[in-house]
C-alpha cells in the first residue's frame, strides 16, 4: 500500500475528530432551544463570576448568535489547523485532540446556560458545573486520541508522489477515458458546521441572517468534492452533486501533463478554487496532483488520486490527437 492513502485517511480521520464536536454543540446548543424556549426570560444570564452568580445578563437571540459562532468557528479553526500540520503526523495528532476537547468544553458550558436560565429565578452557575465540563473534554479528548491513530512510518519510503507519468499507448480508433472523485473533509466540515449555525441563527435571531449562512453552508459542502475526468474532450473538473460551476480544458489548448504534489496554502494560498500569478487550479487537499501547461503559458492544477495515469492518458490523447 503507497504511504498516500495512509496520510489522507489518517488526516481525515483526525480532521473529524477535531470538527465533529461543533456539529454536535450546535445541534445539541440548538435542540435545548426549542425545549426550553418557552421557561427562558427575556434576558438570559450569560456570565458568572466566581461564585456562581450572574453579573451579566443578554437577549436570548444575541446568546445563541455568539454561541453559533463561537461553535462553529472553534470547529473550522481545528479542521483547518490539522489540514495545515499534515506534514507532521505527530503534532497534527495532538492538534486533532485538543481543538476537539476544547470545543466540547466550550459545548457544554454555553447549553448549560442555556439550561441554568430555564425557568428564572436566581440563575447560578456553580463551579462543579465547570469541572463537569472540563471532565467531558478530558473524556473526549482521550477518546480523539484513541481514534485519530498513532503515526506509522510509511515502508515504501517518503510520502510525496513521484513526478514520473506513466507512459499510455494508444490506437488511432481506441477510445479511452478516466475517472476519479476528489474530496476535502475539511471544507465538508466547514460547509456542515456553517448550515447548522445558519438553522441555529435563524430560529433564535431571525431568518433573514440565518437563511445566508445556511445557504453558504449547503454550497460549501456541495463544492468540497470534485470530479475530476480525462477523455477525448480534454480534462474537465466539476462539483460532483452539482452540474456547475465546470472547468473544461480541450486537448488542443494543453502542451504537457503531470502529476506532482501540491501544498495547498503553500503553493496556492488556500483550499479551493485558486488564482496565483501564472497557475490557477482546483485545491481541495494537499497531496497528488494533475498539473497541465497550458498554450498561452500559464499552468493548470487539479489535486485528486491516481493523478500520473490522468497526466499519462492526457499526453496520449493530445499526442495522438496532434499526429
Amino acid at each position: 500500500m503507497s504511504a498516500v492513502p495512509r496520510t489522507v485517511s489518517r488526516t481525515a480521520r483526525r480532521t473529524l475528530v477535531a470538527t465533529l464536536p461543533a456539529v454536535v454543540a450546535c445541534v445539541a446548543l440548538l435542540a435545548f432551544y426549542l425545549a426550553l424556549r418557552h421557561q427562558l426570560p427575556e434576558r438570559l444570564a450569560t456570565h458568572f463570576g466566581v461564585g456562581g452568580q450572574a453579573d451579566a445578563f443578554d437577549t436570548p437571540g444575541t446568546f445563541l448568535t455568539v454561541g453559533f459562532g463561537v461553535l462553529a468557528g472553534a470547529g473550522v479553526m481545528s479542521g483547518a489547523l490539522v489540514c495545515v500540520m499534515r506534514a507532521g503526523p505527530r503534532q497534527q495528532r495532538v492538534m486533532a485532540v485538543l481543538g476537539g476537547g476544547a470545543t466540547v468544553l466550550v459545548g457544554v458550558v454555553v447549553v448549560d446556560v442555556l439550561r441554568v436560565n430555564a425557568g428564572g429565578g436566581d440563575v447560578r452557575l456553580p463551579a462543579w458545573h465547570v469541572l463537569v465540563a472540563l471532565g467531558a473534554a478530558v473524556a473526549y479528548a482521550g477518546l480523539g486520541w484513541l481514534l485519530a491513530g498513532a503515526y506509522e512510518p510509511p515502508a515504501d519510503g517518503p510520502s510525496a508522489p513521484s513526478a514520473h507519468v506513466p507512459r499510455l499507448e494508444l490506437a488511432v480508433s481506441e477510445v479511452a477515458s478516466w475517472s476519479h472523485v476528489a474530496g476535502s473533509p475539511l471544507l465538508r466540515g466547514v460547509g456542515v458546521v456553517m448550515a447548522v449555525a445558519g438553522v441555529g441563527v435563524g430560529v433564535a435571531a431571525g431568518w433573514a441572517g440565518g437563511v445566508g449562512l445556511g445557504v453558504a453552508g449547503v454550497v460549501t459542502a456541495l463544492c468540497s468534492g470534485a470530479r475530476v475526468t480525462v477523455d477525448r474532450n480534454g480534462l474537465t473538473v466539476r462539483p460532483v452533486a452539482l452540474p456547475r460551476p465546470r472547468v473544461r480544458l480541450p486537448l488542443e489548448r494543453i502542451t504537457e501533463a503531470s502529476a506532482r504534489r501540491v501544498e495547498p496554502l503553500r503553493d496556492f494560498g488556500g483550499w479551493g478554487y485558486r488564482v496565483v500569478p501564472g497557475a490557477s487550479g482546483v485545491v481541495l487537499r494537499t497531496g497528488d496532483a494533475v498539473a497541465v501547461r497550458l498554450a498561452h503559458g500559464s499552468e493548470f492544477v487539479v489535486t485528486v488520486d491516481d493523478a500520473g495515469t490522468a497526466a499519462g492518458l492526457l499526453n496520449a490523447l493530445r499526442e495522438r490527437q496532434a499526429g
